[in-house]
C-alpha cells in the first residue's frame, strides 16, 4: 500500500512539472568547448538529459551485470540444494512422527549432504538412530551436538533419555544437572531433578527447588504450594518418630499451604490430639473432611479425646457428619463407629441411602457385619458378602496405575511427586459389576423376638408352623421294649415305580446289615414259644423274607409304651418344628408272636427263612 501511494506521488509530480514547463515556454543556449547551441526549447533540453541519465543507469547496470555473474552462478546452485535439504528434512520430521524410522534415517543422511550446516538433519539423524535401536550412533551424534550451543539443549534431553533407558541412573544425574545449572528454565530437567532430590529423601532441597521452579515461571503459586506441601509432609513422615515436635510443626505448615492434603492433616490432628490440643486438631479434621474425606480423619477426630466410650465416640462423628457429609466415606465411618457401640440401628441407617448407588465392597461387608452381630444371622449375612463380591473395589491410595496401603509421596513408576490420589481403582467390569437391586426385606431389621433358625427351619419340607406328617411321627417313636402294647397298624402296598417306594442301593443295605450286627451283638432279647398249632413266625429280630425293612409288606407296627421310663422328648415350642430323635442305628422292628408275614413270590418258607437270618448274621 504505502509502495502504491509513493508511485502515485512521484507520478503527480512530474505531471504538474510538465504542466508548468507547458505554461511557462523558454528557449536556451549553450556555448560549451567551442560548441553554441541557440534558441533549444527548454522542453527539449530537459528530455535530451532525461534520455542520457537512463543510458548512464542501463549501461551501468549491464557492467555490474556481467562482473557478478559468477557469483550469482554459485548462489542459484547453493539455494537450491538449500531447498532440496530443506524438502528432505520435512519429509523426514513427517516420517520420524509416523513411525517410519527407516525413512527418516534415509532423509537425515540426504538433508545432512545437502545443507552440512544445518543442525537440524544430525537431530533428526540422531532421533532415527535411537529409534532403530542403534544407541551407538546415537551417542556419537549427541556428544558432536553438544559442542553447538544451539543444538545442547536438545543433545542434553536425548542422551538424558537413552541413560534413563539403559538405566544408567549416575549419567541421567549429571545430565539432568548440567541442563538444569545451564538451562533452569527446562522443563523437563526441573522435572528430573525434582525426581532426583525426592527419591533422595532430600525434602529441604525439594523445598528450594520448588521455589527456584516458582521464581522462574515453570510453577504458578497453586501448584507449588501444593507441592511443598507434598514435601512437607514426607519430611514429616520421617521424622516422626525421631522428632515429634519438628515433624507436627511441618505437618502444621503443610496443611497451611494446602488443606485438601489428607495425609498432612492426620498427623497434625493427631499429634495435637495426643498433646491435648484438641480444639486445633478438631479444626484441622474438620477442614480437611470438606474438601477430602477419608476414613483416617474419621478415625482420628473419633478418638480426640482418650477414654471416651463406643457411644461418645459416635456422637462425636455425627457432629463432623452434620457440619459436612462426607459422602460414602461419612456413612461408613459412622456405621464403622455405631456398630462398635452396638448401636444396630444406626449402622443401617447410616447405610441405607448407599445401598442401591452401586456403592463399593466395604458397604456390603458392612451390612454382613451388622446381621451378624445383632441377630447372628449367618445366612443374611452371606448373601450381603456374596454382593460385597460383585461390588466395586474400595478405595485406595492410587498413582499410575498402581495401588499402595498407604500414602507415599513419589510414585513408584513415573517418580513425580505428589500423585497419589484416594480413589476407586480402575477395572474394566465395574458397570458390569453392579449389582442387582437389594431386596426390601433384606434391607429390614430381624424382629427381635424371631430368630434365623425360626425362619429357616423346614423339616420334610414343610415348615415349623405345619403339623407333621404320619409317617414323620412313627420315625420319631423310639423303639419298643418288653412290658409294651404293640399296636398294628395296617396300609395299602404302594405301586410300583411311586415316590413312596424307595429302593436302597447296595451300599445302603450292606451299611445296614452292619448296623443290625452291631445292634443285634449289644441287645438280645427271647421270643415266647409258639402256641401249639400256631404257624411260627420268624425270630424276633428277622427282618420280613424280601430283605427290606421299610414296611413293603403292607404292615407298619408302631410300638407305643404304657409308662415312659427314662427321659422323655420334651416337647416343641410354639411355632417350633419338633426335633427328631437320634439316630444311632436303623430302627428296630418289633413283632409279635403268632404274626404270619405275608407269603411272596420264590418264599422258600419259614423255616428256610429262619436258617438264611441266622446265617446272614441277623438274629443273635
Amino acid at each position: 500500500m504505502l509502495k502504491l501511494i509513493f508511485w502515485f506521488i512521484v507520478l503527480a509530480a512530474v505531471a504538474a512539472g510538465l504542466t508548468w514547463l507547458a505554461e511557462h515556454p523558454g528557449e536556451m543556449s549553450i556555448n560549451w568547448l567551442g560548441y553554441e547551441i541557440e534558441s533549444m526549447p527548454v522542453a527539449f533540453a530537459l528530455g535530451v538529459l532525461a534520455a542520457g541519465l537512463l543510458v548512464l543507469w542501463l549501461v551501468v547496470r549491464i557492467i555490474r551485470m556481467i562482473f557478478a555473474a559468477p557469483g550469482a552462478a554459485v548462489d542459484f546452485f547453493r539455494l537450491r540444494r538449500r531447498k532440496k535439504g530443506l524438502d528432505e528434512l520435512s519429509g523426514g520430521l513427517v516420517a520420524l512422527l509416523a513411525g517410519d524410522a527407516a525413512s527418516a534415517r534415509k532423509s537425515a543422511h540426504k538433508a545432512a549432504r545437502l545443507i552440512p550446516s544445518e543442525p537440524v538433519a544430525r537431530l533428526l539423524e540422531a532421533r532415527a538412530a535411537q529409534e532403530l535401536g542403534d544407541t551407538r550412533t546415537a551417542r556419537a551424534l549427541m556428544q558432536k551436538m553438544l559442542e553447538d550451543e544451539r543444538t545442547e539443549p536438545a543433545a542434553l534431553l536425548g542422551l538424558f533419555e537413552q541413560a534413563r533407558k539403559e538405566g544408567d541412573e549416575a549419567a541421567a544425574r549429571a545430565l539432568a544437572r548440567r541442563a538444569w545449572d545451564k538451562y533452569p528454565t527446562l522443563p523437563w530437567a526441573a522435572k528430573a531433578m525434582l525426581a532426583f532430590t525426592a527419591a533422595d529423601h532430600d525434602w529441604p532441597a525439594v523445598t528450594r527447588l520448588l521455589e527456584a521452579q516458582r521464581a522462574s515461571g515453570l510453577l504458578d503459586k497453586q501448584e507449588a504450594n501444593r507441592l511443598k506441601a507434598v514435601a512437607f509432609t514426607a519430611q514429616a513422615l520421617d521424622l516422626e518418630e525421631t522428632d515429634p515436635q519438628q515433624a507436627m510443626d511441618l505437618a502444621v505448615r503443610a496443611h497451611k499451604l494446602d488443606p485438601s492434603l489428607v495425609p498432612a492433616a492426620t498427623i497434625a490432628g493427631g499429634m495435637l490430639a495426643a498433646r491435648g490440643y484438641t480444639r486445633k486438631a478438631a479444626k484441622i479434621i474438620e477442614k480437611t473432611w470438606r474438601l477430602s474425606p477419608h476414613p483416617d480423619l474419621a478415625e482420628i477426630y473419633a478418638h480426640l479425646r482418650s477414654g471416651d466410650s463406643p457411644r461418645d465416640r459416635m456422637k462425636r462423628l455425627q457432629a463432623l457428619l452434620a457440619k459436612a457429609s462426607g459422602g460414602e466415606e461419612g456413612a461408613v465411618a459412622l456405621a464403622r463407629a455405631a456398630i462398635e457401640a452396638q448401636d444396630w440401628e444406626t449402622a443401617r441407617g447410616a447405610l441405607r441411602p448407599w445401598l442401591d448407588d452401586n456403592p463399593t465392597a466395604r458397604v456390603f461387608e458392612l451390612m454382613a457385619e451388622i446381621e451378624q452381630g445383632q441377630h447372628g444371622d449367618k445366612g443374611r449375612a452371606r448373601e450381603w458378602l456374596a454382593r460385597a463380591v460383585r461390588a466395586k473395589r474400595n478405595p485406595a491410595w492410587t498413582a499410575d496405575g498402581m495401588v499402595s496401603p498407604k500414602w507415599l509421596p513419589l510414585s513408584p513408576v513415573s517418580g513425580e511427586l505428589g500423585v497419589f490420589e484416594w480413589k476407586t481403582p480402575l477395572q474394566g467390569s465395574e458397570q458390569a459389576l453392579a449389582g442387582s437391586p437389594i431386596p426390601a426385606e433384606l434391607l429390614e431389621a430381624l424382629p427381635r423376638d424371631e430368630t434365623p433358625e425360626a425362619e429357616m427351619k423346614m423339616v420334610g419340607g414343610q415348615s415349623a408352623d405345619e403339623a407333621p406328617r404320619a409317617d414323620e411321627q412313627a420315625d420319631e417313636k423310639p423303639a419298643a421294649k418288653a412290658g409294651d402294647t404293640v399296636v398294628e397298624l395296617k396300609a395299602e402296598k404302594a405301586p410300583a415305580g411311586s415316590e413312596d417306594e424307595k429302593t436302597a442301593t447296595p451300599a445302603e443295605q450292606e451299611q445296614a446289615e452292619q448296623e443290625q450286627k452291631a445292634e443285634t451283638g449289644k441287645q438280645t432279647e427271647s421270643s415266647e414259644a409258639p402256641k401249639d398249632g400256631a404257624t411260627p413266625g420268624p425270630e424276633k429280630n428277622a427282618p420280613p423274607a424280601n430283605g427290606g425293612g421299610n414296611g413293603n409288606d403292607g404292615v407298619v407296627r408302631i410300638a407305643k409304651k404304657k409308662k415312659p421310663t427314662g427321659a422323655s422328648i420334651p416337647p416343641p415350642a410354639p411355632g417350633m418344628a419338633p426335633p427328631a430323635p437320634p439316630m444311632k442305628s436303623r430302627p428296630k422292628v418289633v413283632e409279635r408272636e403268632n404274626d404270619v408275614i405275608p407269603p411272596i413270590p420264590d418264599d422258600p418258607g419259614p423255616k428256610e427263612r429262619d436258617e438264611k437270618s441266622k446265617s446272614n448274621g441277623w438274629v443273635g
